[in-house]
């Protein structure tokens, strides 16, 4: 058996390891030490958030997160919340050495993987960029559009942002395109480190 506790804020107050459950939870104040009482004895208690052992799937201690990520049956996930980095470590240290039937991996992004989903964005940004600048110029120009169909189609929102005129357009997307830009190079700045708990299926 073990128990970390907080008294910051945003953690977890509570996250134990006691037969063979993970415990997790957020009683108020003054039930804090009754429940670590009572799981120090042996004793069961439905204040905390069980995830069984033998559920989990992998578990996951990303490098400059203030979580632990639990990954469990089908497809659920929970979040054991700390934010000293030292009881992190600690706490992912502990269920490594305690959980069967696992292996310990290292995952380490590629810039180009760390900055994909940024770059993916700026394309985005850019294709809707050029389209509703072209769109804005024709309407200044005096073309009308109509749209046909539901209204909550792509072009509706395209045709929308032209109408504010090409300045704003071309303000607006100089925005959207620079915070853009700043993800891909923080992200890429900074790639990915996860350090896994992946635990076997057994047969």
């Amino acid at each position: 058996m073990k128990i970390w506790q907080s008294n910051v804020k945003s953690d977890d107050k509570i996250i134990a390891f006691y037969n063979k459950t993970i415990y997790k939870g957020n009683p108020k104040a003054d039930e804090v030490e009754k429940i670590v009482r009572e799981l120090t004895i042996g004793k069961q208690t439905s204040s905390l958030f069980g995830i069984p052992q033998k559920l989990l799937k992998e578990i996951n201690f990303e490098v400059g997160k203030n979580y632990i990520e639990v990954l469990f049956g089908l497809d659920s996930i929970e979040y054991l919340k700390i934010n000293d980095v030292d009881k992190k470590q600690e706490i992912f240290d502990f269920l490594r050495a305690e959980i069967p039937n696992s292996r310990y991996e290292v995952e380490k992004y590629s810039k180009f993987k760390a900055g994909k989903k940024p770059l993916f964005a700026m394309a985005f940004i850019l294709i809707l960029f050029c389209w509703a600048l072209y769109l804005a110029n024709e309407i200044e120009n005096g073309n009308q559009y109509e749209i046909v169909g539901s209204g909550r189609s792509i072009t509706t929102i395209v045709l929308a942002l032209a109408s504010i005129g090409t300045v704003n357009v071309i303000l607006l997307f100089g925005v959207l395109f620079c915070i853009a830009l700043l993800g891909f190079i923080f992200k890429t700045k900074r790639p990915k480190v996860v350090h896994k708990i992946i635990v076997e299926p057994r047969l």
